[in-house]
C-alpha cells in the first residue's frame, strides 16, 4: 500500500522537474495582457470614427501608466494635443499668416507666441470636449528585476465643430488680453490676427503698437 502511494508521487515530481527544465523564462521586455476593460477591444482605438452629427472625434492614448487615474488624465491630455494640432493642421487658423500680418520677424519670438496660443487653446478645448468611451489594458512586462505592471489607456473624445471654433476664438481672445496686460503689443496683434481668422467678415482692428 505504501509503495503504491510513494511511486506515483515520485513520478509526478519527476514530471514537474522535467517540465520546469524544459520551459523558457520570458524574454526581457516581453509583455502579457492580463486584463481588458471592456473585454472586447473596440475598433476606435486604431481608427477614430468618421465625423458625424457635426462632431469631430479624436483618440487619446497613454501607455505604461502607473495607475488608471494617471492613464485617464494623460490620455485626455493626448487627445487635447491632437485637437490643438488639428486646428492648425486643417487650416482653421494659419499661424504663418498671422505672424506675417502682425509684423513678427523674429522666428524665436513668434514660436513663443504660438506656444502661448497652444496653451490657451488647450484650456478652452478641455472645457468643450466630451469623453465618450474609454478602454484600458492591464499589462505585465518581464524585467531583470521581475514582473512590472502598468496600464495602456485609450479615450475616445468628441467635440462639436462649432464648439471647437468657439473654443479657439475664446482662447485667442484670452491670449490677446494676457498680452495686453503685460504691454506686449506684438503678441496682442498676433493673437488678434488668429481670432480674426475664425470670425468671417470681421474687420481687422489690431495693429502693432495700436488698437
Amino acid at each position: 500500500m505504501r509503495r503504491s502511494i510513494v511511486f506515483p508521487l515520485i513520478a509526478a515530481g519527476a514530471m514537474l522537474a522535467l517540465s520546469a527544465c524544459g520551459s523558457k523564462p520570458p524574454e526581457v521586455g516581453q509583455q502579457f495582457i492580463i486584463e481588458r476593460v471592456p473585454e472586447e477591444r473596440p475598433r476606435w482605438i486604431t481608427r477614430p470614427p468618421a465625423d458625424r452629427d457635426d462632431k469631430l472625434f479624436f483618440v487619446g492614448l497613454k501607455t505604461h501608466a502607473s495607475s488608471l487615474e494617471n492613464g485617464n488624465t494623460d490620455a485626455r491630455q493626448n487627445a487635447i494635443q491632437k485637437i490643438v494640432e488639428y486646428v492648425g493642421g486643417t487650416g482653421m487658423v494659419d499661424y504663418t499668416k498671422a505672424r506675417v500680418e502682425s509684423g513678427l520677424t523674429d522666428e524665436g519670438q513668434a514660436g513663443n507666441y504660438v506656444e502661448d496660443g497652444f496653451r490657451f487653446l488647450a484650456e478652452s478645448i478641455a472645457q468643450g470636449m466630451r469623453e465618450d468611451e474609454n478602454y484600458y489594458e492591464r499589462v505585465k512586462e518581464w524585467q531583470p528585476t521581475g514582473w512590472r505592471y502598468f496600464y495602456n489607456y485609450h479615450v475616445l473624445v468628441s467635440i462639436p465643430k462649432n464648439s471647437l471654433a468657439d473654443a479657439a476664438r475664446q482662447a485667442f481672445e484670452r491670449q490677446a488680453a494676457a498680452a495686453r496686460a503685460r504691454n506686449d503689443a506684438r503678441a496682442e496683434a498676433f493673437a488678434n490676427k488668429l481670432r480674426e481668422q475664425l470670425t468671417p467678415g470681421m474687420t481687422p482692428q489690431s495693429t502693432v503698437g495700436g488698437q
